[in-house]
């Protein structure tokens, strides 16, 4: 690990990274002051580093998905302030249990919803490892997702092994994708829908929803992956957008159907549902 510099979102930051997973870097003295979030003195000629969109965790990350976790109690089944020892699981594994995993497991350990599904996190005791990857989400009974001890990125199964691709999600972030999708799944009212119009040709999906919010409705913007944005209300809704430039969609779920109704009116024209009658 090295210390320094490092771009995190737009702004910069500085900290402990993997120097191996440094894809470029960015001149710090063209930033505006107020995105260089460190007291550490900028010298005229400093950088910060750029990292795969797939990289190890960083201190502000781990800060970030705390404030995360907290925020998602009002509109998701999280436990509070749970107090998990992981020392089996570890003893287990040979091998210290993640920190991102341990914010991730102490937040759904007592929520159901998380582990039964088809696709689903594994129990504690059930988490195992092979080839050198903590194997921590399946479909049904195969694997589909776990963290790489060596570099701490997410890994996926396919076609029968292991990969990690630069270009993907951090390990972290598909915990979030997945238990946001999995609370939606578990809601009473479940919608789906092609989103229209600028939903679908915009090349920042949470700035064009911004337009639909209000003191009704929430952005999660702690969320931070590329083409997905997360809506949510006071009444427990969700509502998962993705986004690509060419094509959108949206997964609602919501605890009635009023609730969804609301939400319907709100977006308007913007989404074509999947029950609706083509005009």
């Amino acid at each position: 690990m090295k210390e320094g510099f490092y771009y995190y979102g737009k702004k910069v930051y500085f900290g402990l990274y993997d120097e191996s997973q440094v894809s470029g870097y960015g001149k710090i003295s063209a930033l505006k002051p107020e995105l260089i979030k460190s007291d550490r003195a900028v010298g005229k000629n400093d950088t910060a580093v750029y990292l795969w969109d797939n990289h190890s965790l960083l201190s502000q990350e781990y800060e970030d998905l705390q404030a995360t976790l907290l925020k998602m109690r009002t509109f998701v089944n999280l436990d509070a302030g749970l107090e998990i020892d992981f020392s089996a699981v570890e003893k287990r594994l040979n091998f210290p249990f993640p920190k991102e995993l341990k914010l991730i497991y102490s937040a759904i350990q007592n929520q159901k919803e998380y582990f039964a599904g088809a696709e689903h996190f594994l129990l504690l005791d059930e988490i195992y490892v092979e080839e050198d990857v903590i194997v921590f989400f399946q479909k049904k009974r195969s694997p589909v997702a776990g963290y790489h001890i060596a570099s701490g990125c997410l890994a996926r199964f396919y076609k029968k092994e292991w990969l990690i691709d630069r270009g993907d999600i951090c390990c972290y972030q598909f915990c979030l994708t997945y238990l946001l999708t999995l609370a939606l799944e578990s809601k009473p009212v479940q919608k789906k829908g092609r989103c229209k119009g600028a939903l679908v040709t915009t090349l920042n999906i949470e700035k064009e929803l911004e337009n639909y919010c209000g003191s009704e409705y929430c952005l999660l913007r702690e969320l931070n992956v590329y083409g997905i944005a997360v809506m949510y209300s006071n009444e427990k809704l969700i509502a998962y957008i993705r986004s690509n430039g060419f094509y959108a969609d949206i997964r609602v779920g919501a605890l009635q159907e009023a609730h969804w109704q609301a939400l319907c009116d709100r977006l308007g024209d913007a989404v074509r549902w999947a029950d609706e009658k083509k005009q």
